[in-house]
């Protein structure tokens, strides 16, 4: 029969790995969406370099449109940027936490079945001195 304490624990230890594992796949969609968040701002950065470097004729109300337009989108993107940035921080702390507490219930693990092979050798070596204590009788 299983030993019941070794049977949560190993649960545990299931359940912590399970959620390690989605905290890895949460950061890793966080840094993702960081990244495109960063490459579209990179993006607009580029754009918005190349139209200060226009020169010649061009239309001036237009451009000031499409610059206001460009602008607002720049500092859209920039508070996404950063509310995406916040969240992968979030998410590097989490899985740090989620790898302390799989850790900690591996080495629970681990001491549970140390203690357990301890007390089956404990018994084991008791019933040997039984049993030559009592040869030891016959062979008297």
């Amino acid at each position: 029969m299983a030993d019941p304490d070794l049977g949560a624990l190993t649960a545990l230890r299931r359940l912590r790995h399970v959620e390690t594992d989605v905290a890895r796949r949460d950061l890793g969609l966080a840094m993702a969406e960081e990244a495109a968040f960063a490459a579209r701002e990179e993006a607009l950065g580029q754009e918005l370099d190349a139209a200060r470097q226009l020169a010649g004729e061009f239309d001036r109300e237009t451009f000031a449109a499409w610059f206001s337009r460009t602008r607002t989108e720049w500092e859209r993107l920039a508070g996404e940027s950063r509310a995406a940035m916040q969240r992968a921080t979030e998410a590097r702390l989490l899985l740090a936490r989620r790898r302390v507490a799989e850790t900690a219930a591996d080495e629970a693990l681990a001491r549970a079945e140390a203690l357990k092979r301890a007390a089956v050798a404990h018994r084991e070596q008791l019933m040997l001195e039984d049993v030559a204590r009592t040869l030891k009788q016959v062979t008297r």
